[in-house]
């Protein structure tokens, strides 16, 4: 459990430290944000899709998932959103949240299920602009069988607590 809070948090750092050290348009979305006329701040951000700084997810996490943070810090308590890239199989072990997650599918089809095993037979599927949310504490698990890319936007620390395999 801390090695993956220790991974994420390392994560985290790596993409918040590149973009703060540099204002070149390709690696600090500010930049661009400041040539369009928008003002840079707490309240105000603007990032375009092209400018995603994409990373692997942590270890923990499955094998060809990448990672964006647009906003925020999910290591911190405060508000966050994050992008997750999935690659063409995708099965993130069941697992829960100390907080509500708030889910948007942006591209392709992700699968939802809950209980404490995956059962292919019992998920929900949803699509391109649809919405749900995790509630704290619910043990739920996430498939992908192509391609997606979803957001996740909820209040720090963002925790995945996968359940012990027995």
């Amino acid at each position: 459990m801390r090695y993956t809070v220790l991974l994420l948090s390392l994560t985290i750092l790596a993409l918040t430290t590149g973009c703060a050290a540099s204002q070149t348009k390709s690696s600090c979305p500010d930049a661009s944000v400041r040539e369009a006329g928008f003002h840079v701040g707490e309240t105000q951000v603007a990032l375009r899709a092209e400018e995603s700084a994409w990373v692997s997810c942590p270890p923990t996490l499955p094998a060809g998932c990448e990672m964006a943070v647009l906003e925020g810090d999910p290591k911190r308590e405060m508000l966050f959103t994050v992008r997750f890239r999935t690659g063409s199989e995708f099965e993130m072990k069941p697992h829960w949240h100390p907080r509500n997650e708030r889910v948007t599918i942006l591209e392709g089809k992700i699968g939802v299920g809950f209980g404490d095993e995956i059962d292919r037979e019992n998920v929900t599927w949803f699509g391109p602009g649809d919405y749900y949310v995790n509630a704290k504490d619910a043990h739920h698990f996430v498939l992908a069988d192509g391609p997606a890319v979803l957001q996740i936007t909820g209040i720090g620390p963002w925790k995945a607590n996968f359940l012990e395999a027995d």
